[in-house]
């Protein structure tokens, strides 16, 4: 091929044609100037486009910068013709290892849904949408690390059905209504099994650009919605193997196969409903689930909870590095940079955080974000504890970022997720809570979460006033309606003024669209109908949260939904609930106690045997578990004949529950069921039945 025959301009040698996509013929060239690979694509039809809003799309990629994106270095017109150039990027195309039959691992699926959904996080901030997410335009390259390519999807046309016929399967719903109604207006064959759309293709390619406009559809599409339904299509035929059917009702569901985590499955499969209103709201939210997709997968809170990530472990790491002579940072190499965010990136999203923790320490120990990553990833794995323990064991170590102006802002967020920690306990310390959200606030004082948080801690501790000026400082900085809707009803909970607190967190719960937000406001109000006794609307609230939170607060919220059901007198809901949830987790003592006494109370004792027994092998020196049994022996033969009951089975199991009670109630506690349960086995003991 010539040199020239594509483009005057001699900056570019065409080397040869890499295929026709989509949206045109496809080039690989050298640049001259930049001495470096470009790709060029020519688009189709440009006479009649909008090339003016084509060109400053490409002009505002020209200014995304992501790891995960091609950099945009141009757009050309030239004879009536349109041409984009783009960084070449290395590697092979996600289909075609699928082509293949390649397998990838639950980890690195989601890797690269991390990086993917940062990098649509990044185009969508500038009101960019990719609107052709799929597996042909992802590029694996040889770190190991993923590239979203081909943005000529974005400056051809949304309603393209060109695109959409080569994109079945990962196009969303509103994309495939507008190409099945072309296909009934010209009345197209139906699309073969394959994919391949090689007869609608052909019956395109000779038709004129139709102008499509299904009903509600084609001028209605939310293309950021949009985005993120594909990108969790590619996801789901990566991590399963399986392209998504080309009509999205009619995709199975990955919970069935019991093969991958249920964070992983819960997120793709939100990205992924048909409504685009229930998907995550945005890539900012998405990713922000991905960061935290091990808190709920049963593997990782099982490996959580049998190594004790707190305390003096890491304490150890801190004062290891803490006699290391400063690097000056300015000098490294920009491969040891990669490495080191790499670790960085590793310790919020990597299945062994400790390990990316310790490596981010030795590139760069005297910087502040492996510091603040690793409590946001001990936050956001849902261990309150731990995340508190870490933090306050290490403060004297991260003391001297307070003085250094850059490190300040994530200084003061370490202090915040401090103050969470106490905020949210089992048994919150407001006050402490406060004092953490203050140091936040001087320390990070442009963040408004951080002063609405601030207030509230405020008011809790009944501080109106001090609430009130906080308040202040944070409309001065644009505090969101939502967060000042939220701010609203802590404050209104805090004054006992219950029936208003619901209200206005109720109502915040459906309409707000940041995700924590509803999340703080259907926990509060929950707390709030607990304390009016209005046990229904608080079960209520609680069965219609679950597509309104992040996905790694469902756990939490069943809890509460089981305890709503238990106090309202429905057994079989309760149980139902609970044993989701040990479906869905790792072994936790009070749930898997809570269903033996719902299943012992409901009659089922083969089914409490067999709790009880399973809760013997993971928590063997808890005296509740042989107290439990004890309690279940002792009911099961009292229901038997008279002359056939045996309670030595129950005394067995009492007189372990009593040694190990002995051995783990301090003194002056006492625990009134197993005072019940010695005068239980005593009364047997003197009717003679032992």
């Amino acid at each position: 091929m010539e040199e020239n025959s594509i483009l005057s301009d001699p900056s570019f040698k065409i080397e040869r044609e890499l295929g026709e996509g989509g949206g045109g013929k496809v080039y690989k060239a050298w640049h001259t100037r930049l001495e470096k690979y470009v790709v060029i694509k020519e688009l189709k039809d440009p006479e009649g486009a909008d090339t003016g809003t084509r060109r400053n799309e490409a002009e505002a990629l020209k200014n995304v910068k992501s790891p995960y994106l091609p950099q945009v270095l141009d757009f050309i017109q030239q004879d009536g013709r349109v041409f984009t150039v783009m960084e070449f990027v290395e590697g092979e195309s996600m289909d075609k290892l699928l082509d293949r039959g390649e397998k990838f691992t639950q980890q690195q699926v989601v890797k690269w849904f991390g990086q993917l959904a940062s990098a649509l996080s990044v185009i969508h901030k500038q009101n960019i949408c990719h609107r052709d997410i799929k597996p042909a335009n992802i590029m694996l390259g040889p770190s190991g690390d993923v590239c979203l390519i081909d943005f000529n999807a974005a400056l051809v046309s949304g309603n393209d059905v060109r695109l959409i016929s080569r994109s079945l399967g990962y196009a969303s719903p509103e994309q495939y209504e507008i190409y099945e109604s072309f296909k009934k207006r010209m009345s197209a064959p139906e699309v073969p099994d394959d994919g391949s759309d090689e007869e609608l293709t052909e019956i395109l390619d000779k038709t004129k650009k139709p102008e499509v406009k299904p009903k509600n559809v084609s001028l209605g599409i939310d293309w950021k919605l949009s985005d993120i339904y594909s990108l969790g299509a590619t996801m789901y035929h990566l991590l399963s193997g399986v392209r998504p059917p080309e009509n999205a009702g009619k995709t199975a569901s990955l919970k069935k196969s019991g093969k991958y985590g249920m964070a992983v499955v819960s997120i793709i499969e939100k990205c992924m409903r048909l409504e685009p209103k229930e998907r995550f709201p945005s890539a900012a939210q998405l990713y922000d689930a991905i960061n935290s997709i091990y808190k709920l997968d049963s593997r990782w809170r099982a490996s959580k909870r049998r190594s004790a990530i707190a305390g003096a472990v890491l304490a150890l790491a801190f004062a290891g590095f803490a006699g290391m002579t400063v690097f000056g940072s300015k000098t490294m190499a920009q491969e040891k940079e990669e490495r080191y965010f790499n670790d960085v990136y590793g310790i919020i999203n990597g299945s062994e955080p400790e390990s990316s923790y310790d490596d981010a320490l030795s590139l760069f120990w005297d910087r502040i974000d492996p510091y603040r990553a690793m409590a946001e990833r001990l936050w956001n794995d849902g261990d309150a504890a731990a995340c508190r323990a870490y933090i306050e064991s290490n403060l004297g170590n991260i003391a001297e970022f307070r003085d250094i102006p850059e490190a300040r802002a994530d200084y003061g967020g370490i202090y915040y997720i401090l103050g969470n920690t106490y905020y949210q306990a089992a048994e919150p310390d407001y006050a402490a809570a406060r004092d953490c959200f203050k140091t936040a606030t001087e320390n990070a004082p442009n963040e408004p979460a951080y002063f609405r948080d601030y207030a509230i801690s405020l008011a809790r501790t009944g501080d109106s006033d001090g609430a009130r000026k906080i308040i202040s400082r944070a409309n001065e900085l644009r505090i969101s309606d939502d967060s000042l809707s939220l701010l609203n009803g802590e404050a209104a909970f805090s004054e006992d003024n219950f029936e208003a607190a619901a209200e206005i967190l109720c109502g915040l719960s459906g309409t707000s669209g940041d995700e924590y937000i509803r999340y703080r406001a259907v926990k509060t109000a929950d707390e709030a109908y607990r304390r009016l006794g209005m046990t229904e609307k608080s079960a209520e609230l609680l069965e219609s949260c679950f597509d309104k939170i992040p996905v790694g607060r469902e756990f939490e919220m069943k809890e509460r939904l089981a305890d709503a059901y238990i106090a309202l007198g429905d057994t079989e809901k309760a149980i139902g609930v609970f044993e989701e949830l040990i479906g869905e987790g790792s072994p936790d003592f009070r749930i898997m106690q809570d269903l033996a006494i719902l299943y012992h109370n409901a009659g089922k004792f083969e089914l409490a045997d067999d709790i009880l027994k399973k809760m013997s092998e993971d928590f063997p020196d808890n005296y509740r578990v042989p107290m439990r049994q004890a309690f279940l022996e002792a009911d099961r033969q009292s229901m038997a004949p008279t002359d056939e009951r045996d309670y030595s089975e129950a005394e067995k199991y009492f007189e372990s529950a009593q040694e190990m009670y002995k051995n783990s109630v301090k003194p002056g506690e006492s625990d009134p069921e197993m005072q019940r349960l010695e005068g239980l086995i005593s009364e047997l003991r003197d009717n003679g039945w032992l």
